[in-house]
């Protein structure tokens, strides 16, 4: 996936990697602030991405058809590495980051990335009530009417259909389903916010954030966002992680020292993790890195976390900052919020 990644990670480090030479930073919006004009533009966009014709796939990476699937191709490969593991909020803002250059450079997309504010919605009513599940074809992601197999049947992503599993081989296509609960929507509650955003050190904040917040917006949605290492096969992927990305931006903006706070283990432990990554991409497609030693995630090994950005260690990219950097301004990519 290198020409794939490299593309996309060039632009990022050419914009995004001193934040004090950024003087047009990217905007963030909640998903019910956006536009009428915003939300179609901002759906269009992913449809591209997911078309074949207009965002054909870059390197065919695990038979990866347009650039979508090798975006979902590029989580399914490393599960175990970037989920209950220090790198988790960093690697996804990564993630997040990228899908945004993807949808501006490929697609044509100039309005602003849009997240859930699952934690005001939850407030205001039922997930039925969510301004997401909208069931019109240029305003929202599908409704809650699924058919007899938890089938999206309404919205735009009806004709979605996913081919990949987690061996990351091609397989009979699905549709995109949900099996939507009201008790996972609950654990999105701004209490439960406030409680991780208390704490003080990162180790603390990301097993919290990646609990209940993290897990229940994945859960109250379910189907296609069930799955841990599948899930970015959804579009509302994209919107519940870049909300988990402002609340840790909130954690952050607290004390300037947080901007660099990192820690915990580099792989994920325990059977499920394991079971969940692709069996040709053990542990050593990724470790060590830059003499971490595979156990804790040092600063130098987040670095190099994004050197290979996406991709096991023997995919080469040479366009990210440096595993000898300590710069904050690089480790930080910081749109503006509102």
């Amino acid at each position: 996936m290198n020409k794939f990644l490299t593309k996309a990670i060039i632009a990022l480090g050419a914009s995004e990697a001193v934040r004090a030479a950024c003087t047009n930073p990217s905007v963030r919006k909640s998903w019910s602030a956006l536009t009428d004009g915003e939300k179609t533009s901002y759906i269009s966009s992913t449809l591209c991405l997911m078309d074949a014709a207009q965002a054909p796939a870059k390197t065919g990476y695990a038979g990866s058809t347009t650039v979508w699937e090798e975006l979902q191709a590029a989580h399914v490969s490393q599960a175990q590495f970037v989920h209950s593991v220090g790198a988790f909020l960093p690697w996804h803002r990564w993630y997040m980051t990228v899908q945004e250059t993807l949808l501006r450079n490929e697609c044509g997309y100039i309005g602003p990335m849009p997240y859930w504010d699952e934690q005001a919605e939850q407030a205001e009513g039922p997930l039925e009530s969510a301004s997401i599940l909208n069931g019109s074809a240029t305003a929202g992601f599908g409704s809650t009417t699924l058919d007899e197999n938890g089938c999206v049947t309404d919205g735009p992503y009806t004709n979605v259909r996913l081919t990949l599993d987690t061996e990351l081989n091609r397989v009979e296509p699905v549709c995109l389903s949900r099996l939507f609960k009201q008790n996972q929507y609950e654990k999105t509650a701004q209490k439960i916010i406030d409680a991780c955003l208390a704490l003080d050190n990162y180790v603390d904040f990301n097993n919290c954030l990646g609990a209940s917040p993290h897990t229940g917006g994945h859960y109250a949605i379910g189907g296609t966002m069930d799955d841990p290492s599948l899930s970015p096969g959804d579009p509302l992927f994209f919107l519940h992680h870049t909300n988990l990305d402002r609340i840790w931006w909130q954690w952050q903006a607290q004390n300037e020292s947080r901007l660099t706070d990192i820690g915990g283990n580099n792989v994920a432990e325990g059977f499920f993790w394991s079971s969940v990554q692709p069996s040709s991409l053990g542990v050593n497609a990724f470790l060590p890195y830059f003499n971490d030693n595979g156990h804790t995630t040092t600063l130098c090994g987040w670095l190099a976390l994004l050197r290979t950005s996406l991709s096991p260690r023997s995919w080469t990219l040479t366009a990210t900052p440096s595993a000898s950097s300590t710069s904050k301004r690089s480790l930080n990519i910081q749109p503006t919020w509102q």
